[in-house]
């Protein structure tokens, strides 16, 4: 189990622990356990920033700050999935031709639009969480992401025949999908309660939503697309808990 915990450490972030981790198809896709404990030591990070930091510097510049470590730290792949994926999935209609484009690293319009948005959203978000959810959103958003990608996985075939991202699809299994949707959902309402649905029921429509859309347009799921779902879901996270705090307070 630690070779799957450091692969999952590796393989999210900018840690590299050592160069011989066997990224085999049951190795990595075992690792899919421990991405969303992953994905809390990330939002721990961030959270550990926003405590540390907010007596000294502005909010709106603090937000900046975590928004840019939570690229950071995860060395910037779930953006990078988001930008190939509005460039392959909203530059062509053809299936083939999205694959390719989504293979090429060049950013086209669509991706510097996505992730844009993705910023906004996050930064905007943030700057209006300043009451008791902004550490539940610190804390879990970056979690719920990397749960999405293992769900995806789980729920999809290999878009392509080779690549990290179809070694993954093709190693996760039940097992796999069970425990990280046991430890997720337990941290999501033992922090929420049952507020918790308000955010879990529209989180499990977009996974839904997104990833039987990549099945039928691209004939299953791509890293890419996975890291495009875990930067969705993780804004949407944080977007969701800025609504439900607007709405408790205005109540």
């Amino acid at each position: 189990m630690l070779t799957e915990l450091l692969i999952a450490l590796q393989f999210l972030t900018v840690v590299r622990v050592r160069q011989d981790l066997p990224f085999s198809e049951t190795a990595l896709g075992r690792s899919g356990v421990f991405f969303p404990l992953i994905g809390l030591a990330l939002g721990l990070i961030v959270w550990g920033i926003d405590i540390i930091l907010r007596p000294f510097i502005p909010l709106p510049f603090l937000n900046v700050v975590i928004v840019f470590a939570l690229a950071f730290f995860s060395r910037g792949l779930h953006l990078d999935g988001l930008a190939d994926s509005a460039d392959g999935l909203l530059g062509s209609q053809d299936r083939h031709r999205s694959l390719e484009i989504m293979k090429d690293s060049a950013i086209g319009t669509f991706g510097v639009l996505a992730v844009m948005a993705a910023v906004l959203l996050k930064l905007r978000a943030l700057d209006l969480l300043t009451g008791s959810y902004r550490g539940s959103a610190l804390l879990l958003s970056p979690m719920l992401g990397r749960w999405a990608c293992v769900v995806m996985a789980y729920s999809s075939r290999p878009a392509r025949a080779e690549g990290l991202g179809a070694t993954f699809v093709r190693g996760v299994q039940f097992r796999e999908f069970a425990l990280a949707s046991v430890f997720t959902l337990a941290l999501v309402f033992a922090s929420l309660e049952v507020l918790g649905l308000l955010v879990f029921l529209p989180l499990a429509a977009l996974i839904l939503c997104f990833t039987l859309y990549c099945n039928r347009r691209l004939g299953g799921a791509t890293g890419d697309t996975l890291g495009a779902l875990g930067e969705m879901v993780e804004t949407a996270t944080f977007c969701l808990l800025m609504v439900l705090e607007g709405t408790l307070s205005r109540g």
